[in-house]
Formats: C-alpha cells, sequence, structure tokens
C-alpha cells in the first residue's frame, strides 16, 4: 500500500511578501500571501474607543485602528442585549470582520483567541471538552490541565475538533500561550492610548498550522536557510503546541514543484472549475454573494441505461466535493447560493445537502447550510477567514474605473475612447 501524501506547507519570500502554500492529501488546499497591503486584521485585538452609540441599530461605532493617514478608524459593534456602552468608554475589541469596499469592519467584545487544538473564550468560563472525541482518560488530563490554567479566571478555554489526534502535552502548551497571551493584552489594556493594536492577526504559516487536524504530522519547507530559522523562531514565540518539521530546501527540489503549485493556484483562479464526470461548476463571486452554478455540461451522455434522476444525483453528489474543496482554496466567505442540477425526489434533494454538509468536516470555518428549495437552490455561510485568493493576484482595473469590465466606449457626454 502507498504511504500517504505527507502535508507540507511551503513557505518563500519575494521582497517583503511571504508566499505560503499548503499541500494536503495530494493536492493544493490553500494559499496565502503576507503583504504590507494584504492586510487582513480579522481575529486581531485592538483597545477601542466608543465614539457613538446608535440605539435604534443596536450597535456602538467603535475607533479602534489608525489609518495610514493617522484618523482614526471606526468599526461597528452590535450589542447584546441589555448590553450599555457609553460615549468615551475604553474596551478591547476584536476584528470579527474587516473592512471590505464600503462596509466597515465589523467588531465584537466578546473575544476568540483560536488555536489548533484549542481555543480561548473571553466571555466564557470553564472548560468546555464537546469540540473533539478524547479517549476518557485523555479527557480527564486535558480537563485537569485546562482547568489548571484558567482557575479562578473569567475566561474560558473549548476544545476543538483537531484536538481529538493530538496527545495532553501539546493541548495544555498551546492552551497556556493562548492563556498568556490574553493576559498580556489584558494588562496593557491601562497603558495604551486608544485606538491601538494589542495583538496582530496571525499570520499565514501560523494560520495553516492552525487549521491542520491535531495529530497530523506537518512538514514545513522554506526555501532558504534563514527563513527556515526565522518561522522557527516565529512559531516559538506563538507557543505553537506541535512544532512542525522544518527543512531548507531550494525551489528547485520542492516536490510537488513551484511550477505545480503555480498551475493549481491559476487552475483555482478559473471561475470554471470540471468535475470527474464531465459536469463543470461556475464560480461567480460578487459584491453581496457568491453564485456557484452547477452545470451537467456531457455528464448527461454518460452511463446508458441510467435513468435521468439518477445521473442528476450523481453529478449534484459529485459537485458538493469539489464545492467544498473550491470555497476552502479560494477563500471565499460570506453568503453563497448554490444553483444545483434540478431534482424532483424531495430524498434525493435531501441526501445532496447532507452530503453538502459532510463535505465541509474539516473546514476550520464556521460554516451554516440551509435546506434546498424546490428549485435546486442551496443557501449557505461560510466565515471569512482572510482575503479571499482572487483579490491576492487581482486589484482593481484603472482603465474601467474598477467596475470589473473592459470599457470599448463610452455613452454620450464622455470623452470617446
Amino acid at each position: 500500500m502507498a504511504k500517504p501524501d505527507p502535508t507540507r506547507l511551503f513557505v518563500a519570500e519575494r521582497g517583503p511578501e511571504r508566499h505560503v502554500a499548503l499541500w494536503r492529501q495530494g493536492r493544493l488546499t490553500g494559499y496565502r500571501i503576507d503583504a504590507p497591503d494584504l492586510r487582513d486584521r480579522g481575529g486581531a485585538l485592538f483597545v477601542g474607543q466608543v465614539v457613538r452609540v446608535d440605539s435604534g441599530m443596536g450597535s456602538a461605532f467603535v475607533a479602534f485602528d489608525r489609518s495610514s493617514s493617522g484618523e482614526a478608524e471606526t468599526g461597528l459593534l452590535p450589542l447584546r442585549r441589555g448590553e450599555k456602552r457609553v460615549e468615551g468608554e475604553r474596551l478591547l475589541v476584536q476584528v470579527a470582520q474587516d473592512r471590505r469596499g464600503e462596509k466597515s469592519a465589523r467588531l465584537t467584545a466578546a473575544a476568540i483567541l483560536e488555536g489548533r487544538h484549542v481555543d480561548l473564550l473571553s466571555k466564557e468560563s470553564g472548560v468546555h471538552m464537546t469540540g473533539a472525541a478524547l479517549e476518557p482518560e485523555m479527557a480527564r488530563g486535558l480537563r485537569a490541565g485546562l482547568r489548571g490554567l484558567i482557575a479562578d479566571s473569567p475566561i474560558g478555554l473549548r476544545l476543538t475538533s483537531r484536538a481529538s489526534g493530538a496527545s495532553v502535552e501539546s493541548v495544555v502548551k498551546e492552551a497556556s500561550g493562548l492563556v498568556a497571551t490574553w493576559q498580556r493584552s489584558m494588562a496593557a489594556i491601562a497603558d495604551t492610548t486608544a485606538p491601538a493594536c494589542l495583538q496582530p492577526p496571525a499570520d499565514a504559516v501560523l494560520s495553516f498550522l492552525r487549521e491542520t487536524p491535531g495529530g497530523e504530522p506537518v512538514t514545513l519547507v522554506a526555501d532558504n536557510r534563514t527563513l527556515a530559522r526565522r518561522i522557527e523562531i516565529e512559531l516559538a514565540e506563538a507557543s505553537v503546541g506541535d512544532m512542525p518539521a522544518i527543512e531548507a530546501l531550494p525551489q528547485r527540489d520542492w516536490s510537488p514543484t513551484a511550477a505545480e503549485l503555480g498551475d493549481a493556484v491559476r487552475a483555482a483562479l478559473d471561475p470554471r472549475a470540471p468535475l470527474a464526470d464531465g459536469g463543470w461548476l461556475l464560480f461567480e463571486p460578487g459584491e453581496t454573494l457568491t453564485a456557484i452554478d452547477v452545470n451537467s455540461g456531457t455528464a448527461s451522455n454518460r452511463r446508458a441505461g441510467a435513468s435521468r434522476s439518477d445521473l442528476r444525483l450523481k453529478l449534484n453528489l459529485h459537485a458538493v466535493e469539489a464545492i467544498a474543496r473550491g470555497l476552502r482554496l479560494r477563500a471565499i466567505g460570506g453568503l453563497v447560493v448554490i444553483d444545483f442540477v434540478d431534482m424532483e425526489s424531495s430524498a434525493d434533494r435531501d441526501r445532496v445537502v447532507k452530503a453538502l454538509r459532510a463535505a465541509f468536516d474539516e473546514d476550520p470555518a464556521r460554516i451554516r447550510v440551509l435546506p434546498m428549495s424546490d428549485l435546486g437552490l442551496v443557501q449557505m455561510t461560510r466565515q471569512r477567514r482572510g482575503a479571499p485568493l482572487a483579490e491576492l493576484f487581482f486589484g482593481p482595473c484603472e482603465a474601467c474605473e474598477s467596475t470589473g469590465r473592459l470599457a470599448r466606449r463610452r455613452p454620450l457626454g464622455d470623452d470617446p475612447l
């Protein structure tokens, strides 16, 4: 039996940019770039100051960061029922969703520090063990170790599903690092002038490590020794529970090659994604939602003798795996509407939705999938986790004034092209 393809993180730097590719189960499953102009603040902690409270909206406007010009940037903080905020109040906030286009950043006062095996909950106390399937002996050891970290503290710790394959020592080490980070942030509030950043978001390497199932060995491949050593220091400072094996290897010796990684990225940037049985998907991201169209293509010509309903069910079941992979690799978040090939049977529609939910089991983002409508539409949401892949490589077009279309002519009243 062939050995499974090991999980690898390939890292290279191009000037001020750091490119990180996650290769898992024989395919590219993630690609991120750390760069000064690609600043996604999701998960970062800030000292903010309330500048206005809108009781009608049930929200407060909080100055939490400063722009490059030095002006205070304001984000929207939804208030929970009964929660009171007053103008001028200083508080710790976390960026739940960074600014996109004309939409302000969305903030939360219930910060969550995410880890690979465990999350720290700022507004919930105690140890929550329901996230992972554990042997009784390990569960007892973990509960005791985690309780000791937060004794007499209002914060809580919650195991993730990725903790199932990890050791007690790894989980406790990571939790200890998260608790220390939280304590440093809380201690800094009194001496920090708002608005200011207390804890930056995780970089691409750390984010990918945290998204990998616990107990799964990961090898980090840097294209030079200096970069490998720098990453080793960064991960040690972040108190990573399971340090990956780190090796320096020039890009010419990578497997898969850097060229193959680039080909996989280009394929993920193509709106059209082929399916194995002759069908294909069309990803159409928009400002308010992403539409995904499942097309039968030549799949309807396969399997002579099979009923039309069987062919449509099989195509849709193949599509759900590709949709789950595509959304994760393309880093698409927010509202998603999927137009499956029409199915007359309600049992078949339920089966496709069940398969779609199962396909997201290993996705680290929060997912919500609604039942399929009679028209074959499925509405779902996926938590935004960093900039979409397309935004890493494509910018607004100055020639078409950022409409995304090449202007061929102008209307009356404008100078001709």
